[in-house]
């Protein structure tokens, strides 16, 4: 068995292998959403490793790079995300020998960490493989509509329409960028970032508010049993100022959806992390089971329990 770097002739065998593996599940198996995710990530290509048996790919990994950053502080990690074992090679080490492989180059590569959020079965293989816990990621919770709509996806189309990102994002300026928080990492908040992660994805939809040189709100609808549950994916204010318009912009697009909770991660960004957005409850351990691993960073305290580190529900929603 041979270990290879992943190239673009090898992405319909790929996609053949994934589905064969993994089966089509939560998250469809296409070309286009692998182009997506791996290849136009604003971020950077992808660290992605293939096993080959005898020239076929029985084995991937894959590795997607982020980005953290504070005012004056930037560090490029990577995010396990895919992987995929021939069911004829089940049981052969070949998923730990393309992560491990793939832990050494990202390291070398000098990525500071690595990143995921699996599942209850799968993190005792991370753990195994040098990952720790830091337990679930912190969310805030908000109460919805009194008389909450039911979910359809008609309504839910409609609404993705009236706040359509593509309209809204062209409101902003090439070189527009949210100002960095001084001491709390997150993603960086820029147009490339927004139209990529936001716009482009070929499988998840969402909607936007945005008032340029004031503030921004991304979400997505959520069907949480028969109900709508509102997923505030990022919010900023350019401004500390400017908390009262993005609340009133807030609560206009609870009363337009009525779902039935709201919820949102706690944000630097807006109004500077000093202010709470009203009626919700929280910070409360709600969140994906997150873990980590060290590369060219040796310590993470920043990012332990979240203690420095404030990923948005939008950054860690499952790739």
């Amino acid at each position: 068995m041979e270990v290879v770097q992943y190239n673009s002739d090898d992405l319909a065998a790929i996609i053949d292998l994934m589905k064969g593996s993994l089966g089509e599940g939560l998250i469809p198996k296409s070309e286009a959403y692998f182009i997506w995710k791996h290849e136009k990530n604003p971020f950077g290509r992808s660290k992605i490793l293939l096993a080959k048996e005898g020239g076929k790919i029985v084995g991937l990994r894959a590795f997607m790079k982020w980005q953290w950053e504070t005012q004056s502080t930037s560090i490029t990690a990577v995010r396990a995300v895919d992987t995929a074992t021939d069911p004829a090679f089940q049981g052969k080490g070949i998923f730990k020998k393309l992560t491990l492989q793939a832990v050494e180059e990202c390291k070398s590569e000098n990525a500071g960490f690595v990143f995921n959020t699996p599942n209850t079965i799968s993190i005792q293989g991370y753990l195994k493989m040098g990952w720790f816990s830091i337990g679930k990621m912190p969310l805030m919770i908000g109460l919805g509509s009194l008389i909450p709509r039911i979910y359809k996806d008609q309504f839910a189309e409609k609404i993705y329409e009236q706040y359509n990102t593509e309209k809204v994002f062209e409101t902003l300026a090439q070189s527009w960028k949210v100002q960095s928080d001084p001491v709390l990492f997150h993603t960086p908040i820029n147009k490339p970032y927004l139209l990529w992660r936001y716009n482009d994805c070929p499988i998840v939809k969402y909607g936007a508010v945005v008032e340029p040189g004031k503030f921004g709100i991304v979400f997505r609808l959520k069907k949480i049993n028969r109900f709508i549950e509102l997923r505030i994916c990022e919010i900023w204010t350019e401004e500390d100022k400017m908390a009262g318009i993005a609340i009133k912009a807030l609560r206009q697009l609870i009363r337009n959806i009525r779902p039935a909770m709201v919820s949102c991660a706690p944000s630097p960004l807006f109004a500077g992390g000093k202010k709470k957005l009203p009626g919700f409850i929280g910070p409360v351990k709600k969140g994906p089971l997150t873990t980590l691993r060290p590369l060219a960073i040796d310590k993470l305290n920043t990012f332990e329990q979240f203690y420095q580190w404030r990923p948005s529900i939008g950054t860690m929603e499952l790739f």
